[in-house]
């Protein structure tokens, strides 16, 4: 077989990540808001603005590794080695990816537990690569950044896929989040989840009726009020929580060499997200009020399409350089360290825990 040019592997490629953001089961609060929240809690908190965009950064893989890859197994000879993909998506499993998107909580007990579950994940976790001799020094606070930020994704999904801002009574300043409700009161609420496939079970929320991911959904500004507050909550949490990580360090970081990983960070990983966003129509619904690139939805697209190629093309540079292979370094916590193991661990998913 002749082998593929690299044009043909990074037309390739951007099909198969399209399809991959498409595919998602499990959908969240759309890009456009999870990257605002992100932002506002990480400069509440006096992180850098390369601390920022690597948070935001990490914010959305949670989404995009949570794809399955069986829709792309027939790319996959294009693809070369190294890059994340299909069968596997770069060895991050969807499974446990999906768990941190806070659906299908089917009763109250189910969401307290998943909170508890998920914040000792998040501590430990951050503890453990924190102290972890096997983490190569440049990678670390890459890492540790990855951990706190795919967890906020979680806690952030809470206010969108759950029926919080219905059952808690707002009070000055919006409604609560969740740490400034007593759990009796939460009980009574009986908070639930969206469950995914939708469907027609009598008695269960879901998804399409629950979510408020974008600007066209009701409850959407109410909803990104409350989870940025919580996300400025939680990061402050775990910050007093973990003493032994290097907080002062992660919030100076910079990209090094500035001039490389910098501007990787800056323009190609900035890239992915707004293009593969905008391509699947999930940057802020499939009609945001405004587009990304241009005003015209089909410019958009179009811009965004050719936005993404040239993305593709600094990745496979990185790729055949880089050891080891990663796109930039800034997706090392997932596809490398794998962290989405141990956040997951004994999350629910859809009435299982593992």
């Amino acid at each position: 077989m002749t082998l593929p040019t690299l044009r043909q592997w990074i037309q390739a490629l951007a099909c198969a990540l399209v399809l991959v953001a498409v595919a998602t089961p499990t959908q969240a609060f759309d890009t456009k808001w999870h990257a605002e929240a992100t932002r506002l809690a990480m400069e509440r908190h006096g992180f850098s603005a390369d601390a920022r965009l690597m948070c935001q950064f990490a914010n959305y893989l949670t989404d995009y590794f949570s794809a399955p890859g069986d829709h792309l197994e027939a790319l996959n000879e294009y693809v070369p080695a190294g890059i994340p993909k299909a069968g596997g998506l770069g060895g991050v499993e969807p499974a446990h990816v999906a768990r941190l998107h806070f659906d299908a909580l089917i009763m109250h007990s189910q969401v307290e537990y998943q909170w508890k579950t998920l914040e000792s994940n998040t501590k430990n976790a951050l503890e453990r690569w924190a102290a972890d001799p096997s983490v190569k020094a440049g990678y670390r606070p890459v890492v540790l950044m990855t951990i706190l930020c795919a967890s906020l994704h979680a806690v952030q999904d809470f206010y969108s896929h759950s029926n919080w801002l219905k059952k808690v009574p707002a009070r000055d300043g919006g409604t609560p989040v969740w740490f400034e409700v007593p759990e009796a009161e939460r009980i009574e609420a009986n908070i639930k989840s969206g469950w995914y496939p939708d469907g027609d079970t009598a008695g269960r929320l879901y998804h399409r009726e629950e979510n408020k991911d974008s600007s066209a959904r009701p409850l959407n500004v109410p909803a990104f009020n409350a989870a940025t507050r919580a996300s400025i909550d939680w990061v402050g949490r775990l910050m007093a929580q973990t003493p032994g990580v290097p907080w002062g360090t992660l919030k100076a970081w910079t990209a090094q060499p500035a001039n490389l990983n910098g501007m990787w960070l800056k323009k190609p990983d900035a890239s992915f997200i707004t293009t593969t966003s905008t391509l699947a129509g999930h940057w802020d619904g499939e009609t945001p009020v405004k587009n990304v690139f241009a005003p015209e939805a089909s410019r958009n697209n179009k811009m965004a399409g050719e936005a993404l190629q040239l993305t593709l093309g600094v990745y496979f540079k990185n790729i055949s350089q880089s050891s080891p292979a990663t796109p930039t370094p800034h997706w090392v916590g997932f596809t490398i360290y794998h962290v989405e193991k141990a956040l997951s661990s004994q999350l629910y998913l859809q009435n299982e825990v593992r």
